[in-house]
């Protein structure tokens, strides 16, 4: 297949190398020039733009027969501290999927569009314990709202001919940025005894980034169409997992008072139905690569 990579960061990246490996032509696009030695190893092109470029959009879907987005971004510097910009992160999701739909008359052969997204978009899924694909996305912020509305521009393209599928993914661990080192620990041990506004009843949600490769590549080879949630088999709750950390550290427990605002848990049962099967179900390879 022909395959158009949009945004070949962490997860992009590794997609592009291991769906070449297969035997796949590969598209990858960056934004900056910079990355351009680093991404040609792992593809057969790299074009430099930025999602809502149509001219360069039109170059990129020409010809091919599948295209992943997989961006990510909206981080800016701000008096010496990184934070989450919302035009700009509005910009990455809702302005590439606008793009990009705009521009599908460029590729006529075009056969399958996958997202990958994220959990988050069900927010409190309306005060339900249990959640699964069919739970309605009850966004409770404007960046979760980003994910909803992006969903929404891509499902509105869908026709017989073109899938789209949506992977709602957990928190990615996985090689170089491993999961507990990057996320957990950078998340758990400054709150140590602190009072946190979130629910610590909510799943921990994560997924390693080697199983949101491979699913992309079972969607591929299955032709999935519809939302699936990706993430492993943890079934514990952010307070009890997290709790483990600053246990093992010495800390103080995290108070958590956002009790009761979030789900409880959070089915992958609709990917597993489909035939896939976790490559680190238990999240048990942090900091490994699997394929």
């Amino acid at each position: 297949m022909k395959i158009a990579i949009i945004g070949a960061a962490y997860t992009g990246m590794e997609a592009a190398r291991y769906l070449k490996s297969q035997g796949h032509t590969i598209t990858v696009t960056t934004t900056g020039e910079r990355r351009i030695a680093e991404l040609e190893p792992v593809s057969d092109r790299v074009i430099v733009m930025r999602g809502n470029d149509r001219e360069k959009m039109r170059e990129l879907l020409s010809g091919q027969d599948a295209v992943l987005m997989t961006v990510a971004g909206g981080m800016v510097e701000k008096e010496g501290k990184f934070v989450m910009d919302l035009d700009l992160y509005t910009d990455t999701y809702v302005g590439t999927a606008e793009c990009l739909v705009e521009c599908l008359d460029a590729a006529p052969d075009l056969r399958h569009i996958i997202f990958t997204g994220s959990w988050s978009v069900y927010g409190n899924a309306g005060g339900a314990d249990e959640v699964n694909e069919d739970t309605p996305a009850t966004p409770g912020s404007p960046f979760q709202q980003v994910y909803a509305d992006t969903e929404s521009i891509l499902f509105g393209a869908a026709t017989e001919q073109l899938n789209v599928c949506v992977f709602r993914t957990g928190t990615i661990y996985g090689p170089q940025v491993g999961f507990v080192p990057r996320q957990l620990k950078a998340q758990a041990l400054p709150l140590a005894g602190q009072t946190v506004p979130f629910d610590g009843d909510s799943p921990a949600t994560i997924v390693h980034r080697d199983d949101v490769v491979n699913a992309i590549t079972f969607a591929l080879d299955h032709r999935l169409s519809g939302i699936y949630n990706l993430v492993n088999d943890i079934s514990e709750s952010k307070s009890v997992y997290m709790g483990k950390f600053i246990a093992a550290a010495g800390g103080e427990p995290i108070n958590w008072v956002g009790h009761g605002t979030g789900p409880k848990t959070l089915s992958n049962q609709k990917i597993k139905d489909a035939g896939y099967g976790f490559l680190d179900p238990l999240a048990e390879h942090d900091g490994e690569g699997l394929l």
